[in-house]
C-alpha cells in the first residue's frame, strides 16, 4: 500500500486489522469492509508489526514470546516443550536465544527489537501480516535482514502481508513474486500495488485554508501551561473534593451529634447535689434529718438550670468542634491526601514520560528549561487550585454539620452558623501579642483559622508536587517500564511526607495555648 504521508494509509489498514471502529475512515472519505472466513478463529486473522516496535515491557524477549506461544489457539506449548519453541523462533528471525532471550525490550536495538516483534508474529501464525513501516528507523543492513525475514515469512508459510512502506527498493524486496512461483496459479506470492491518493473536496480544502488557528498554538506560553493545568486540577478534582467531604462531614457530624445526645449528666449532678446539699440543709435547719421538701426544691432547681445550661453548652461544644476540627485538620490533611494521587501522580506520570520518552531532552537541545516548561506552571496552578479545593470541601462539611445537628435535637441552625463563623474568624488580638513577644505575634498570626488553612494547604501541597518532581527526575534514563513505579512512589512518599508535616502544624498549633 502507497501513499502520501496523510493519505490514511495507517488508518486504513489498522482499521483491516480489526483495532478500530468503521467511524475512524471518515475522515478518508471511503467506505471499507473487510470479510473473512467465518473457519478462521479471529485470533489467528491478522497481526501487526508497528512502525514503532511495541513489546511487553514487564517481560523479556523470551517472555514476550512465550506469551505469543501461549495464547495462539491452535498451538499450546507448556513445560518442557516451550523453551525449544522460543530459542526455534528467535533464531528464525536472527536472534540469538542465549545471548539475547533474557533481554528487555529496552535494551534491544532497533532491529533487534523488530525481529523480536516478528518472532510473535510467527508464534501466532497469522494468515495476515500488516507491516506498517517495519523498516523506517533501522540501518540499512538491519533493513534488508529483516525485509528478508518477511520474504521468508511470506514464502515458507504461505503469510499473506500488508505492507506500507516509502522505501521501494525494500518493499521491492519482500513482497516481489519468486521467480519459481510467477507463471503458475498458485496465488500464494501474489502481489498487488494499492495507491491511496488524499481527496481533494471542499472540506478538506476549508480545513487547510483554516490550518493558522490559535488552538494550534496553545501551549507555547507560560500562561497557556498554566491555565491548563488550572482547569485540569480544578475542575477534575471537584468531584472527588466534594463526594468525600460530604462522605466526611456528614459522618463525622453525625457521629459527633449522637455521642453529645446520648451524654446526661443531669442524674449524677442531682445525685452530688443531694449529697451535698442534705447535710447543709440539717445544719441550718438544726433537725436531725433534712426536710424533703427542701430537698426535692433543690434538686428541682438544678434539674431546671442545667435543662437551660446543657443544651446549650453541647450545641456550642459541637459548632465549636465542627469548625475547628474541619478549618484547622481535617479540611486541609484529607483534601491534600487525595491530590497526591489525583495531582502528584498525574505530575508524576507526565514528567516520567516525558524522560522515558527523551522529551525532556529535546527541551534541553531547544534551549528550554524542563523545569520552567513543566514545574513552574504545575505549581502555581496547584497552589492556587489545593486551597480552593480546601475551602470548598471545608464549606461543604461545615454546612452539612449545620443540618445535622438539630435532627440530633443539638441546637438549631442559625446558632450553629453564627458559632462556627465566630470560631474561624475570632477577632486577631496582634498588637497585645506584639508587646508580648514577636514569637507569640508570629504564632497568633500564622494560627489564625483561614490563615492556617491557607498556607497548611499550600505547604502540603508543595511537598506534593516537589516529591513529583524530584522522583521523576532522578531518573534520566528513564524506560516506559519505570513510569508505572515513579508514580507508586511519589504518591506515597508524599503522602507519608504530608502525614509528617501535619503532625508539625499541630505541633505549631499548640504553641498557641
Amino acid at each position: 500500500m502507497q501513499g502520501n504521508s496523510g493519505a490514511g494509509k495507517t488508518t486504513l489498514t489498522t482499521f483491516l486489522a480489526g483495532l478500530s471502529s468503521p467511524k475512524d475512515l471518515s475522515r478518508l472519505d471511503v467506505t471499507a469492509r473487510c470479510d473473512w472466513n467465518p473457519k478462521i478463529h479471529p485470533s489467528e486473522r491478522c497481526g501487526v508489526l508497528f512502525q514503532q516496535t511495541t513489546l511487553l515491557d514487564a517481560l523479556t524477549v523470551a517472555g514476550n514470546v512465550s506469551v505469543a506461544l501461549q495464547s495462539c489457539p491452535t498451538k499450546t506449548y507448556a513445560g518442557d516443550s516451550l523453551a525449544p519453541k522460543i530459542k526455534q523462533l528467535l533464531e528464525a528471525v536472527g536472534l540469538d536465544y542465549a545471548r539475547d532471550a533474557h533481554k528487555r525490550p529496552t535494551e534491544l536495538s532497533g532491529g533487534m527489537a523488530r525481529r523480536a516483534s516478528l518472532a510473535l508474529q510467527l508464534a501466532q501464525r497469522k494468515q495476515v501480516i500488516v507491516l506498517d513501516e517495519p523498516l523506517t528507523g533501522l540501518d540499512e543492513d538491519a533493513a534488508k535482514s529483516v525485509a528478508k525475514e518477511l520474504l521468508h515469512l511470506r514464502r515458507e508459510f504461505g503469510t499473506a502481508l500488508l505492507l506500507i512502506s516509502h522505501e521501494p527498493e525494500l518493499a521491492k524486496l519482500i513482497m516481489d513474486e519468486s521467480p519459481t512461483s510467477s507463471n503458475d496459479s498458485n496465488t500464494t506470492n501474489r502481489t498487488e500495488t494499492i495507491v491511496l491518493t488524499p481527496p481533494t473536496t471542499s472540506r478538506q480544502q476549508t480545513s487547510s485554508s483554516s490550518a493558522y488557528r490559535k488552538n494550534a498554538l496553545f501551549g507555547i506560553s507560560f500562561l497557556d501551561r498554566f491555565l491548563d493545568k488550572l482547569f485540569d486540577y480544578v475542575l477534575y478534582s471537584l468531584p472527588l473534593i466534594v463526594l468525600t467531604f460530604v462522605a466526611c462531614g456528614l459522618a463525622i457530624s453525625m457521629l459527633s451529634a449522637d455521642i453529645l445526645q446520648r451524654i446526661d449528666v443531669t442524674d449524677k449532678v442531682v445525685a452530688i447535689v443531694d449529697e451535698e446539699i442534705r447535710p447543709l440543709i440539717k445544719m441550718v435547719t438544726g433537725e436531725e434529718e433534712a426536710n424533703p421538701m427542701y430537698l426535692m426544691v433543690a434538686k428541682m432547681k438544678v434539674k431546671g438550670m442545667l435543662n437551660t445550661v446543657i443544651p446549650a453548652a453541647k450545641a456550642n461544644l459541637y459548632a465549636i468542634g465542627m469548625a475547628k476540627l474541619f478549618v484547622l485538620e481535617i479540611g486541609p490533611l484529607l483534601t491534600a491526601l487525595l491530590l497526591c494521587g489525583r495531582i502528584g501522580g498525574s505530575y508524576a506520570g507526565i514528567v516520567a514520560t516525558m524522560q522515558a520518552t527523551s522529551q525532556t531532552k529535546l527541551l534541553q537541545t531547544l534551549g528550554i528549561n524542563p523545569q520552567s516548561w513543566t514545574f513552574l506552571p504545575a505549581m502555581s496552578a496547584a497552589i492556587l487550585a489545593c486551597p480552593l479545593l480546601t475551602v470548598i470541601g471545608t464549606w461543604i462539611a461545615l454546612i452539612l454539620g449545620g443540618m445535622i445537628g438539630p435532627l440530633y435535637e443539638i441546637g438549631t441552625y442559625d446558632y450553629y452558623l453564627e458559632t462556627a463563623y465566630d470560631t474561624i474568624f475570632p477577632p486577631l488580638a496582634f498588637n497585645a501579642a506584639l508587646q508580648e513577644s514577636w514569637f507569640t505575634a508570629l504564632v497568633d498570626i500564622t494560627t489564625y483559622p483561614p490563615f492556617f488553612l491557607l498556607w497548611k494547604s499550600t505547604t502540603f501541597i508543595t511537598i506534593v508536587l516537589g516529591v513529583a518532581e524530584t522522583t521523576a527526575r532522578l531518573q534520566p534514563d528513564l524506560t516506559p517500564r519505570g513510569v508505572p513505579g515513579v508514580i507508586t512512589s511519589s504518591v506515597v512518599v508524599a503522602s507519608l511526607l504530608i502525614i509528617l508535616a501535619d503532625w508539625g502544624f499541630s505541633q505549631w498549633l499548640i504553641q498557641r495555648r
